[in-house]
């Protein structure tokens, strides 16, 4: 049953270190429906979810989501369970965070790629048969799920390391975290060689 815009969103946090972790849930689902990237502000980590769902409440329930999420920034492994993400798609339900399903498509196949490996817009436009390379970057650009679908392993043709919702210093981080080479801004060697690097 996708969120009601009348249905609370339960707000959880975790705090690792300076950093702040936020996730989103539909009280009515138990799905996420937004994740925040770190902050060092806990205001600022509650407000990157409360701006979209402002019916909202805090409460630990979901902290363990949270904690998972900083798990994944600081580069481990995290066997995250897609059913969690709430990913319906209904025109008729503004407050959805995934709205077509193209960008559903380009979220599940961005959930793919896996750790340590880089795939280009173009490639991944590609791989959805479609040459909507921009409308790629798009939604990457809107990914309610940061981390969780690793939109961070996305890169421009040139191999460059383009834009992201946390700065380039973040998308770096994240990426060499990973074991992913990078000279400057540009990639220069993935985990395993080439995984969808094309040109």
């Amino acid at each position: 049953m996708p969120v009601n815009p009348k249905n609370k969103v339960i707000v959880s946090i975790y705090r690792d270190g300076d950093l702040y972790f936020s996730v989103g849930v539909a009280e009515s689902t138990g799905k996420v429906v937004k994740i925040s990237l770190p902050k060092t502000d806990k205001t600022e980590a509650i407000e990157d979810i409360t701006n979209y769902y402002p019916d909202f409440e805090l409460r630990d329930e979901y902290r363990d989501i949270a904690k998972d999420i900083s798990r994944i920034y600081k580069g481990k492994k995290v066997d995250f369970d897609l059913d969690m993400l709430e990913l319906d798609v209904d025109k008729s339900n503004t407050n959805l965070p995934v709205k077509s399903t193209f960008q559903k498509d380009v979220l599940l196949e961005t959930y793919n790629i896996p750790y340590g490996e880089v795939v280009t817009y173009k490639s991944l436009a590609e791989k959805l048969r479609s040459r909507a390379y921009r409308a790629v970057g798009t939604v990457m650009a809107k990914n309610p799920y940061p981390l969780v679908v690793p939109c961070h392993r996305v890169v421009k043709s040139d191999l460059t390391i383009g834009q992201y919702g946390g700065g380039r210093k973040m998308k770096r981080e994240l990426l060499k975290k990973e074991g992913v080479h990078l000279k400057g801004d540009k990639i220069i060697k993935s985990k395993k060689k080439g995984y969808l690097i094309k040109k």
